[in-house]
């Protein structure tokens, strides 16, 4: 441990002392500056300590979930969205407004537009909200869950009719 002390911290000091010697800084100056460095370095060190006990406290939270401190061992949901494959079997449609004469406009939640006639959009299965389509890929690539009602996002439930008077199946 001193051998390791002596290469990580004193080396470099004396080294600069040396340096800033040959340079023509005065011993006085020399000596201020190496206590500045040590100062410096020690705490470093000492900043370094205290993240290395704290990365060694979460580790061992996260292996035992039944300590006290039960907030850190929540099990959480992965941020990693849904595969290209599964986002490609989402239902697409050209959007066809209802005539149901209610003045209800669909809007992407994803963009925050209206969804305008003719335009792509997908449908999803569980819950049957509508977006645009390169607007729910996007999200659809981090999230695995609708951005509105955020029910799960499953490719599998995709049924083999369509799921909404308001959508036509003609892309």
């Amino acid at each position: 441990m001193a051998l390791k002390l002596v290469f990580i911290v004193a080396a470099p000091v004396f080294l600069t002392c040396a340096i800033l010697y040959l340079a023509g800084v005065p011993w006085t100056m020399n000596v201020r500056i190496a206590a500045v460095l040590l100062v410096f370095l020690f705490i470093a060190g000492l900043c370094e300590r205290a993240r290395a006990r704290a990365r060694l406290r979460r580790l061992q939270l996260e292996q035992d979930p039944g300590s006290d401190q039960s907030m850190a061992a929540l099990p959480r949901e992965p941020a990693v969205g849904l595969g290209r494959v599964a986002i490609a079997g989402l239902p697409v449609y050209k959007y066809e407004k209802m005539m149901s004469g209610g003045g209800e406009v669909d809007e992407c939640a994803v963009c925050l537009a209206e969804i305008r006639p003719r335009e792509v959009v997908k449908q999803l299965p569980a819950c049957t909200h509508l977006f645009h389509d390169r607007c729910i890929d996007e999200w659809l690539r981090s999230h695995r869950t609708c951005p509105v009602c955020r029910s799960l996002v499953d490719a599998s439930d995709v049924p083999a009719v369509d799921v909404s008077a308001r959508a036509l199946q003609s892309v």
